[in-house]
């Protein structure tokens, strides 16, 4: 059985970040990743608020990220995480190749968007955006439709409602489950229009994303739109978790402002923290964050060792 200090999962933003933060400490780790490196970046067509760097697609920035810790000889590991479970040393990260002992934890597994609707995987990149505050300002004074339902669709609604001519936010709830005070801030823009009860069924267009088509109580209409960001497919990637009595918020990890979870030694970062903005630099963020957090708990169980 592998034994290692840290065990970062997830290669996105704030793991690439975690990474470099640690190598660059000497902490011994062990860095997974299920599928390919970049995480969310790579389902987003161009990032234009990254600082210090020109618009560029996610998938070009990830490369850049990677980068930094691929000078220091720094890769992921190809590792699909079934189960994080307590150990005699910390924790037991069971992988479908391999079972690894760490003292700590740091899950920056993200969200992950799952294509439900016909023609969203097809689109993508073409008038389907999973990232509002990344892609909204290419859509100024035109319209836009988001699907969703909570928090995080109507903040992203906020925002979007500023740029564009025309937004509709559609929900498939009976009652819009979110707060009260965005509801009421976006009930005064006058630019938006909600739909309840809706639930998109398909996506259509030539090249281009150019309407959608719903279904409400009333029967089934389309809707002209230049950008539809579909985020009722988003889940949180923390399934293997289940183990252990994590805090959790509406699928999100809560945690203290080391980033550690209520579990001792389990620390999150990036998308899958509860959080009020999740954009690439507060992931790039949460990773150095992290790593601080994680490198003065390592030194605290040292002491209590002496």
């Amino acid at each position: 059985m592998k034994q290692t200090e840290v065990v970062i999962i997830g290669a996105g933003p704030a793991g690439i970040t975690a990474a470099l933060y640690l190598k660059r400490a000497n902490v011994p780790f062990l860095w997974l990743e299920k599928g390919a490196p970049g995480g969310k970046l790579l389902n987003i067509a161009e990032v234009g608020n990254y600082p210090g760097l020109p618009s560029r697609s996610g998938f070009e920035l990830a490369l850049e990220l990677l980068k930094s810790t691929e000078g220091l000889g720094v890769k992921p590991q190809r590792g699909d995480v079934k189960s994080v479970e307590k150990g005699e040393a910390g924790f037991l990260v069971k992988t479908d190749q391999e079972t690894i002992e760490s003292k700590t934890v740091v899950v920056a597994t993200g969200l992950s968007n799952v294509p439900t609707i016909k023609g969203e995987k097809e689109f993508f990149g073409k008038g389907v955006s999973y990232c509002a505050t990344c892609d909204g300002p290419l859509y100024r004074n035109k319209t836009a439709i988001i699907y969703g339902t909570g928090d995080r669709a109507l903040e992203e609604a906020l925002y979007l409602a500023n740029l564009v001519g025309k937004l509709y936010l559609l929900s498939p709830d009976k009652e819009y489950q979110g707060s009260a005070h965005l509801l009421e801030n976006l009930s005064e823009k006058n630019n938006v229009e909600l739909f309840l009860n809706a639930t998109i069924k398909e996506i259509k267009g030539d090249m281009r994303v150019s309407e959608i088509v719903f279904e409400d109580l009333e029967g089934t209409h389309s809707l002209e739109t230049s950008i539809l960001f579909p985020l009722y497919g988003e889940k949180s990637a923390s399934g293997f978790l289940s183990s252990l009595n994590v805090e959790m918020d509406r699928g999100f990890l809560v945690v203290d402002d080391s980033l550690m979870s209520n579990v001792p030694g389990l620390f999150g970062a990036g998308d899958i923290v509860k959080k009020k903005l999740r954009q690439v630099a507060t992931a790039v963020g949460d990773g150095a964050t992290v790593s601080s957090g994680v490198i003065a708990y390592l030194n605290a169980l040292k002491k209590t060792k002496k």
